[in-house]
Formats: C-alpha cells, sequence, structure tokens
C-alpha cells in the first residue's frame, strides 16, 4: 500500500514514511500503528482492536497507545502536517481523517540506495538525508557518539557523497575521519561515532524490503 496525505507518502512495503523525498523516523510500533489506521480509513479502529493487533496480543496498558498516537502526531507536526489526521474517537478508539490518494507502487530507481544500521535496512530516494540523533533525520540514531547532525548522505541517479556535519566524535571510513564530501562506491562502511553504517548502492537483484527492530 502506497498512501499519499498532505504532503506525506505512507509506504506499507517499504515500511517507510516519507514528505518530500526525506524518510520520517517512526518507532515500529508507530508505524504500524499509522499504516493500519491508513488501512481502515475512514473506520474508527477501537483501542481493544488497536492493542492486540499492534502488540501482537500481548497485554500492555492503554498509556502506551496513546504514546503512540502522540509520537505519530508529533512527527507530522513537526513536518509541517497536520497534527488532527489521527483523530480521537473518545470512548472507543481512533481513526485517520485526511484526504488521501492510493499511488502505485514506487519504481526502483525512487530509492538507489540502502542504509544498513542497527538492525535495519533504509531504502532511500535521491535527495540530501541527514544522519544522526535528531528524530527528523532519515537515519536515526539514538546513541551518545552520535551527534544531533552528524553526518549527510547525498543520494543523485549517478553520484553517492557523504559528508561529516560538524560532528563531536567523528565521521569515518576505513578508519580515517572525512570532513568534505567523499564519493561511494559499491557498499561502503561508515562510522558514525561508535555506530557502523553500511552504504550500498540498490542492484536490479536487491530486496526492497526494509527490515526493522522489534520495539
Amino acid at each position: 500500500m502506497r498512501v499519499r496525505f498532505d504532503s506525506f507518502v505512507l509506504d506499507t512495503d517499504r515500511k517507510v514514511l516519507m514528505r518530500g523525498g526525506a524518510a520520517v523516523h517512526l518507532t515500529p510500533r508507530a508505524f504500524r500503528l499509522l499504516a493500519i489506521l491508513v488501512a481502515e480509513r475512514p473506520r474508527a479502529v477501537s483501542k481493544r482492536e488497536l492493542l492486540d493487533t499492534v502488540w501482537s496480543g500481548n497485554v500492555v496498558e492503554e498509556s502506551s497507545l496513546k504514546s503512540l498516537v502522540l509520537e505519530i502526531r508529533t512527527a507530522i507536526e513537526e513536518r509541517g502536517g497536520s497534527p488532527d489526521v489521527i483523530r480521537t474517537v473518545y470512548g472507543h478508539g481512533y481513526a485517520f481523517d485526511a484526504e488521501t490518494v492510493e499511488e502505485p507502487a514506487a519504481p526502483r530507481s525512487e530509492a538507489p540506495v540502502r542504509v544498513v544500521v542497527q538492525g535495519r535496512a533504509i531504502l532511500l530516494p535521491v535527495g540530501t538525508h541527514e544522519i544522526g540523533r535528531l528524530p527528523s533525520c532519515a537515519i536515526f540514531i539514538d546513541m551518545p557518539s552520535v551527534s544531533r547532525i552528524h553526518a549527510r548522505l547525498y543520494v543523485g541517479r549517478d553520484t553517492l557523497l557523504i559528508e561529516d556535519a560538524g560532528s563531536k566524535n567523528g565521521t569515518l571510513i576505513s578508519g580515517k575521519r572525512i570532513a568534505a564530501g567523499v564519493p561511494l562506491k559499491g557498499s561502503t562502511r561508515v562510522r558514525c561515532g561508535d555506530v557502523e553504517i553500511t552504504i550500498e548502492k540498490v542492484t536490479e537483484t536487491a530486496s526492497e524490503t526494509e527490515t526493522i527492530d522489534p520495539a
């Protein structure tokens, strides 16, 4: 399912929420909740159904569901969207309440680069993508050794560059600290602080599935 609303695109095949070519970071369960509400639109989904589905039947407090709703609303609002796309149905649950347009699956050329970090594989389209500890970063790494905006990745149709963004602990390739843009070819291991990431161009035989670590 690929659905556009406001300036966002929800792609459930690739498990990513995009805005203007940049990925919007959501935790795996928050993404799952958003995907359910969009798939069930305009139906209001009960809290009980959401708790059972998102947490796979595990017993959790209702406050956990409220936290996920807040996470989604905040992520959307921080990027200029309306948090009201998730509507609270008091005494019942939540509903997705925005105009949507379903789109065909994105062609491979929209995501020519894959970044593997901390058990996640993130597909990136052409554009500029930030790596760092800020939740707004396309490649979000919540580790103390990683700066808020640690590095930037420039993805073109035929080019792939990475540069350090003035990070405290540096961006390293083959043990050497970089500063200005460095071209990347094939598959490259890059270290941001203490965290290693792999940046690779997507080939015709590579899988498009994004793997996310369980929450």
